[in-house]
């Protein structure tokens, strides 16, 4: 990248690395991305690159098959937290300087709490009886599987924890030795937070403490099980929070469909204008999976609709979350074919528009039943429409001369194009197929 990744000055709605606005893409098959090497890494991101993606999420987790952890082990398979394992600081070396190389920005997450669930608690290093540094009584644990059952570990902030935060501390600190050097990184506290606001202030400000500490300004999120308290924290705590993180909204368990996502949204971004002015929402990840996906997470059509909401209603970043070989874990699209066409898609509209110049503008739409259309616009300039299904709307436009153009989205391709001489309404009617856009822009 040319410069440290920050919220555009031009349009703080979305970010920059340099002056110009740019809107963030991405689907990869992996959440802690970082835990693989060499040539599947790097082929990876080539095909994210190669379809215009330059968003990535990064988990510094290791709960899966092939991952590493962060600490050595002793001879007896304890391990000590006062030493760490260097694969694990060789592998997060080799992904920054990967995703650096292509420029592409990396949204890394410091703590992902699924990493403790459960059964995985039995296993993993901070569990006070496989390491042979934690008192054995510093870390209690409640009955159940359930990933909140690991409460004390994420409850060692409000209760003083000496002992354990000491050692949380240290790993972070670890990690950003590793990555603020790296103008690509921005910084996501907790992933599906829910521990509360004493646990996310600590870490946004350690974060933003050991940045300023090097002469560099980073940006900080947190993500919460609730998106709508992701967005009342910036509000509350903007100093703390410089990017509104709400993924979750982009699922059934936790999140909104059709026309009540966009409505959300919409709100939401009002909210945050008034309280502390335009900052970037990111999606990092995107639900809904192949073969009718998790019940809470929606399927690959929900997923591809949500990702479009997100692009039209302002969103700075959006990437379609994990899925696994074959497509059939259920969560997310990943970097798909299916994925990466929609990149490739908004690129192509790109080539035409500038969406950040954009503003959402369902109020041009006349004649459309909810979520049938979604509409942003630069009023005389610029206008994309997007069909879900299909469809047909008028669309209010100043008069003059423009360049109407179809794309379908599933095959990142124009369909139709015309010159139309237009006074005061157009009627807009795609191709009756799921995911087509309509772009009006003006000619010269």
């Amino acid at each position: 990248m040319t410069e440290r990744i920050r919220p555009s000055s031009e349009n703080p709605w979305y970010w920059s690395d340099g002056d110009e606005p740019i809107v963030l893409l991405g689907g990869t098959d992996k959440d802690n991305l970082f835990q693989w090497t060499g040539a599947r890494l790097e082929d990876h991101l080539d095909d994210l690159v190669e379809a215009g993606g330059n968003f990535v999420r990064n988990t510094m987790s290791d709960r899966k098959d092939g991952d590493v952890p962060p600490f050595a082990r002793n001879e007896d398979g304890t391990y000590d937290l006062e030493r760490w394992n260097d694969d694990y600081w060789d592998r997060l070396a080799a992904f920054l300087d990967a995703t650096a190389e292509r420029d592409v920005v990396v949204e890394l997450t410091l703590w992902d709490q699924h990493d403790l669930a459960g059964s995985r608690w039995d296993e993993h290093a901070w569990n006070p009886v496989n390491n042979d540094t934690l008192p054995e009584d510093s870390l209690p644990v409640t009955g159940g599987d359930h990933w909140q059952d690991r409460i004390a570990f994420f409850r060692t902030v409000e209760e003083d924890n000496e002992p354990v935060l000491t050692h949380q501390e240290r790993f972070v600190d670890r990690v950003l030795e590793h990555t603020l050097d790296y103008g690509n990184v921005i910084y996501n506290v907790t992933n599906e937070g829910w521990a509360g606001i004493e646990w996310e202030l600590h870490w946004a400000e350690h974060v933003s403490d050991r940045a300023e500490e090097r002469g560099v300004h980073v940006e900080v999120a947190n993500m919460n099980m609730n998106p709508g308290e992701s967005v009342e924290k910036v509000v509350d705590h903007p100093d703390a929070f410089s990017y509104v993180e709400v993924s979750q909204h982009n699922q059934h368990f936790a999140g909104a469909s059709g026309q009540d996502h966009w409505d959300t949204l919409q709100a939401w971004r009002t909210n945050v204008e008034d309280a502390v002015g335009a900052r970037p929402f990111n999606n990092v990840k995107i639900y809904g999976g192949f073969d009718g996906g998790k019940d809470a997470a929606g399927d690959a059509d929900q997923a591809v609709r949500w990702f479009w909401r997100n692009v039209l209603g302002g969103c700075a970043a959006c990437r379609f979350h994990r899925q696994v070989a074959g497509g059939d874990e259920g969560w997310g699209i990943g970097g798909s074919e299916r994925a990466l066409t929609q990149i490739r898609s908004v690129r192509a509209i790109e080539q035409v528009v500038d969406f950040p110049a954009l503003t959402p503008r369902e109020d041009l739409l006349a004649a459309a039943a909810p979520d049938e259309a979604y509409c942003v616009a630069d009023p005389g300039d610029a206008y994309v429409v997007y069909f879900p299904d299909g469809g047909d709307a008028t669309l209010d436009v100043e008069a003059g001369s423009y360049r109407l153009r179809n794309l379908d989205a599933e095959a990142a391709a124009w369909t139709d194009e015309e010159t139309v001489e237009v006074t005061s309404e157009l009627s807009v009617n795609p191709p009756e197929r799921p995911n087509q856009v309509v772009v009006l822009t003006a000619e010269p």
